[in-house]
């Protein structure tokens, strides 16, 4: 039996078995960055969804008495939150999916939101943008994946307040991502007792940091946060050391691409540290429940197939494995069946726990996020 196939048959409950299923197909759609902006992490998440759905396709999902199958097809937004919207209703009116994936940047994300709500198709988004699944009247069928931003900024301010660091400055991103930062970190940085000393924004466009940089070591803080996603994260980080900061950095969890270490400035991510599900770390080297049998498999497979581990990678499979559990209790594709079946009750993933309800629709369950930190290229777990 394939790993992560078992660890989806052992997380699900009892299927509602109203109507007994001959050997069927889950039809689902996603719309990823794989050129343009966000091209880093959109690539990253084309190839989760094969290994993920290669792996679930190994033996299927049990569905009334047969068995279910996943095909996803997959479309190139370039980053265009127009072309975005645009393929989430022809992969519904056209490929007649049951529900999408997609928008690993909050603004594709937004675009197809209007779309998937307009037509009552389930969305699971790939980002952490804070307002990706509220006002939830407005939300109904929309789930996000990614953190969220509260959650990684009460870890940051913990890490804070273990280093013994009081004068914080924030350079984020310019874009829904980083707004997401720039809201929940006053407050957890409050909760701390830690000062933000200044807030500062990358420019929207180029990677002349130069200007920002300087800015931010002239308000002389004890450690920068970065909130951004790769290629962004190191760069800004790179920025920051050459402007003559020697302090601490801390980063979000959408620094959590290979090209962070590996790329031009993966020399300045020395010694820095990110806040990221578990799953950073790679395979785990314990793995004695369903969970985490799935977990090292997938790495495994995805290192096989790809070469090498990225830590955003999971989110793609773990859509797939909600999608899939949903389908299974639910004995039924139908869209809005989906929708009602994703919030049944806890589902385990390889990046962690999801616990959709009624009353909430977002995102990774807190306790997968742990502390790393960057040492000889390589990200070390804290705790």
């Amino acid at each position: 039996m394939g790993l992560i196939a078992g660890a989806l048959l052992a997380a699900c409950s009892e299927p509602d078995a109203t109507e007994a299923g001959a050997t069927s197909e889950i039809v689902l759609g996603a719309s990823l960055e794989l050129t343009g902006v966000g091209s880093t992490l959109g690539k990253l998440q084309e190839q989760a969804l094969k290994v993920g759905a290669e792996e679930i396709n190994s033996i299927g999902v049990p569905f009334g008495e047969g068995r279910l199958y996943i095909r996803v097809v997959v479309k190139d937004n370039g980053g265009n939150p127009a072309t975005a919207a645009q393929q989430a209703k022809d992969l519904i009116e056209q490929d007649k999916v049951s529900a999408l994936i997609g928008g690993v940047t909050v603004e594709t994300a937004r675009t197809m939101i209007a779309v998937a709500e307009e037509r009552k198709v389930p969305l699971l988004c790939l980002n952490s943008g804070d307002d990706m699944v509220v006002p939830l009247p407005q939300r109904k069928f929309v789930y996000q994946l990614g953190p969220n931003a509260s959650d990684v900024a009460a870890l940051m301010g913990r890490e804070l307040r273990k280093l013994g660091l009081q004068k914080v400055a924030v350079l984020a991103s310019a874009d829904g991502h980083g707004d997401a930062g720039v809201r929940a970190l006053p407050r957890a940085l409050l909760t701390v007792g830690r000062e933000l000393v200044t807030t500062v924004r990358l420019p929207k466009t180029g990677r002349a940091f130069g200007d920002v940089a300087r800015s931010i070591v002239e308000a002389e803080p004890d450690a920068v946060i970065v909130w951004a996603q790769a290629p962004l994260s190191a760069a800004a980080v790179a920025a920051v050391r050459a402007a003559g900061f020697t302090g601490r950095f801390i980063l979000d969890p959408g620094a959590g691409a290979d090209e962070t270490l590996s790329g031009p400035n993966g020399k300045a991510m020395e010694g820095a540290y990110i806040v990221h599900p578990v799953v950073l770390a790679g395979a785990p080297t314990m793995a004695t429940t369903p969970s985490g049998r799935a977990a090292r498999a997938f790495v495994y497979r995805y290192i096989q197939q790809y070469g090498s581990f990225s830590g955003f990678a999971p989110y793609a499979a773990d859509a797939l494995t909600l999608l899939a559990t949903a389908a299974r209790r639910a004995v039924s594709t139908d869209p809005q069946r989906l929708r009602g079946r994703l919030e049944g009750g806890p589902i385990e993933g390889i990046a962690g726990a999801y616990a959709f309800q009624p009353i909430s629709h977002g995102g990774l369950e807190p306790d997968a996020l742990i502390p790393f930190i960057v040492r000889q290229g390589a990200w070390v777990r804290l705790s």
